[in-house]
């Protein structure tokens, strides 16, 4: 025992959790790796522990022997128990695998846990075994440097605080302590290829070419973590720069001048994309894909790419947009009577207006998120128009068009005469001859708030 609790603690303390006074759940399928990480818990950390177990049904009979297990394991060890049956087989999503969907309805039943007692983490039984058929698994599949990595030992609220631990040391502490645990028939089927990786490959590697194989792969994924990490960090920072203010029907908005004057590696541009993406909870792509939208954002012509469902990528000269196409638009056009409403507040496509009518006392200003505009009372205009861009272009002569290509129809241009007008968040142009005739001036204040999901 002595020669496995610095090692725990010392995880424990890298992972943020093991001075912690918050409990921890603990996800228990009644395996060794589980149960051996339910047992360092309860007797060589100090907190208290919750036991969950999902069943997932997909083995029978099997699977509720082992939730029957790990209930009284968890009773053996004063441990609170809860458990989540879930017909797995039944619940798969489209183009979902048996494996992934069960595992994402088993991470949704630990996170339930965690908010209802309010646990500083989730602590799963991911060995360094665990890490290194996944780096071999990722590489025969193909992949860059964040499969390297294999296994995080910290992401989010998920901890692994076996990581350190190979699978022959698990199996020797609970043979020392003299504790048992749930086989799972199906860890031995070569159908599968992890079990393949585990039980032929490895073998292999280990005999025939390097006995410390498994050492060496589990530092290079410490390698790979320490540079995805500080990739991971670059990304962000370099997504606050780029980030401009929400755009009828984005979700997010990066500003393609700066992008293109900062000459980001094609590597880093990617981490940037997948910031994004992790920020908008959006499906991940795969490498192939990613590779594809970087090499779009390097060129100077409108485009559009596909994410997911009615989510696009979509690009001009000046701003590249996570756009989701469902957002609820499609206001009418508006007019204000000046002369019966001369302040008040209009939503409108997802912008909000404010508007207020005092005496000259400045000449027409034009700016991203206000403006005045001159009234001349002696021509006779009462209305304030309300149009999108795209009607405007015939409404407006000469028009300046700086507007995504994505977003005319939801985009609103401001309209006192054929000489007189504003685009929110633009700026605008006035083309008056007889400026100083002007009595009155409309303050019209604009912003767009529909989009905000960050």
């Amino acid at each position: 025992m002595d020669n496995y609790y610095p090692r725990f603690k010392a995880v424990g303390i890298r992972q943020g959790w093991w001075y912690s006074s918050d409990p921890i759940v603990a996800g228990v399928s009644g395996g060794p790796d589980s149960v051996a990480l339910l047992w360092l818990l309860v007797n060589l950390w100090r907190g208290r522990v919750i036991v969950a177990h999902f069943e997932h049904g997909i083995r029978g009979h099997d699977s509720l022997e082992d939730a029957a297990f790990v209930r009284n394991l968890a009773t053996e060890l004063k441990c609170p128990f809860l458990m989540e049956s879930v017909p797995v087989l039944k619940c798969r999503q489209r183009g979902e695998s048996v494996e992934e969907a069960a595992r994402r309805l088993r991470y949704a039943f630990l996170e339930r846990v965690r908010d209802k007692y309010n646990a500083s983490c989730i602590a799963v039984g991911h060995h360094k075994d665990d890490l290194v058929e996944t780096v071999l698994f990722n590489v025969i599949r193909g992949t860059g440097i964040r499969g390297v990595r294999g296994i995080p030992e910290k992401r989010g609220y998920i901890v692994r605080p076996l990581i350190e631990f190979f699978r022959s040391e698990i199996v020797e502490l609970l043979n020392g302590l003299g504790m048992t645990w749930r086989e799972d028939s199906t860890n031995i089927e070569t159908k599968y290829t992890r079990n393949k990786i585990r039980l032929q490959l490895i073998p292999i590697l280990e005999n025939e070419y390097n006995p410390k194989i498994k050492e060496h792969i589990a530092s290079l994924s410490r390698q790979a973590c320490d540079i995805t990490d500080q990739l991971e960090r670059d990304a962000i920072s370099i997504n606050g720069i780029l980030r401009r203010d929400p755009l009828p029907y984005a979700i997010a908005t990066w500003d393609r001048k700066i992008l293109q004057s900062i000459n980001i590696p094609s590597h880093l541009l990617a981490e940037c994309v997948r910031s994004q993406q992790r920020d908008l909870g959006l499906k991940t792509l795969p490498g192939n894909r990613t590779e594809l939208l970087v090499r779009l954002m390097g060129e100077r012509t409108n485009w559009r790419f596909q994410w997911e469902k009615r989510i696009e990528v979509c690009a001009d000269r000046n701003f590249i947009s996570w756009i989701d196409w469902d957002m609820d638009t499609g206001s009418p056009n508006a007019s204000i009577d000046i002369r019966s409403q001369p302040q008040g507040g209009l939503f409108w496509n997802g912008w909000e207006f404010y508007w207020n009518i005092f005496d000259r006392t400045a000449v027409p200003k034009f700016g991203m998120h206000q403006c005045l505009l001159p009234i001349y009372e002696e021509v006779g205009l009462p209305l304030l128009r309300i149009v999108s861009v795209r009607e405007a272009h015939r409404l407006v002569d000469d028009f300046f068009d700086p507007v995504p290509w994505w977003s005319k129809q939801v985009w609103p241009i401001f309209i006192l005469s054929c000489k007189m007008w504003w685009i929110p968040l633009y700026g605008g142009k006035c083309e008056v001859s007889n400026g100083n005739k002007s009595l009155k001036t409309i303050r019209i204040k604009a912003e767009y708030k529909k989009s905000e999901r960050m």
